[in-house]
């Protein structure tokens, strides 16, 4: 099968947007992102002051506003959208020279409909913002079993294997396999197949250390990441997985078993498709011996 292009004008869409990387960078700096939002909104409100109802600019605000709703909470946005809003009142009651002196009431109807304005702005840009990271969650995770997917766990594979370059920690990958899982399918049906996934989802997750990370890789496999595990340690963790796993499987008499792989790599390579595929071979290694054991290997 031929590799995707990510280039090919058909896949385009799939490339994060200008914009989308603009927004993460805010994200990345919240803190920074707020205040220099409220800075030019201050500044705004203060010039809309200086040039009187002539020149109403207070609207220039809105994408200041606007940055904040998206890196900070609706509230956050929403006090900073009402200051902004009463820059336009406070220039009719105290600056500017006027027949009728006070604040009238077309002035309150107009900043009251200044505040709608944004706050109606506000309310799309919140549902958008959950919308946008409901959708990037789920293209990381597995829908079966919520594990990180293939994508999610390169990621972190290969910003794992940068960080334990540099602190000459290593790094250890496992590969699981369950053997006769396609019986299971066969005799017991998918929802069968399905919930036996979801289980060993759960022991692998339970199994691990706080540091480490699991992943359904598709299908009946998975993989696991051990940052600065060693041999010794992984062992550790891998025998723990083995007798959990183990006894489900005999309480539920299932026949599946599990082949596993396990590298552990001290100079680990930059990318993960290298990380896996040590841990894969070893894991076939296992598959084509007699199934149900481990094969380690320390690069």
């Amino acid at each position: 099968m031929r590799p995707f292009d990510i280039d090919a004008p058909s896949l385009q869409s799939l490339r994060p947007s200008q914009a989308e990387r603009l927004l993460d960078v805010c994200a990345a700096h919240r803190q920074l992102t707020i205040l220099m939002a409220s800075i030019f909104c201050l500044a705004i409100s203060a010039a809309d002051i200086a040039l009187g109802n002539e020149f109403p600019i207070a609207a220039l605000c809105l994408p200041f506003v606007v940055a904040v709703c998206w890196v900070a909470s609706l509230q956050t946005a929403v006090t900073l959208a009402i200051v902004c809003s009463i820059a336009w009142i406070v220039d009719d009651a105290f600056f500017l020279q006027s027949a009728s002196p006070g604040v009238t009431m077309t002035e309150i109807w107009q900043t009251a409909v200044h505040v709608c304005f944004f706050l109606v702005v506000l309310s799309v840009v919140t549902r958008l913002r959950g919308a946008y990271e409901r959708e990037r969650l789920f293209a990381r995770i597995d829908s079966l079993t919520g594990l990180l997917n293939t994508a999610a766990f390169n990621d972190t594979a290969e910003r794992e294997a940068a960080r334990c370059r540099r602190t000459k920690s290593p790094l250890t990958v496992a590969f699981i396999d369950c053997d006769n899982f396609k019986h299971v399918n066969d005799t017991l049906g998918h929802r069968a197949g399905d919930r036996l996934l979801k289980t060993v989802a759960k022991i692998l997750c339970q199994s691990i250390r706080d540091m480490d990370v699991v992943a359904r890789l598709g299908g009946d496999e998975f993989a696991l990441l051990l940052p600065e595990a060693t041999a010794e340690q992984a062992q550790i963790v891998i025998d723990r997985v083995r007798s959990r796993l183990s006894e489900a499987m005999a309480t539920e008499s299932c026949p599946v078993t599990f082949s596993i792989g396990v590298a552990v790599y001290h100079k680990p390579e930059p990318d993960a498709d290298s990380l896996l595929h040590g841990a894969d071979q070893l894991m076939y290694d296992v598959k084509r011996n007699a199934k149900d054991g481990v094969a380690y290997h320390v690069v």
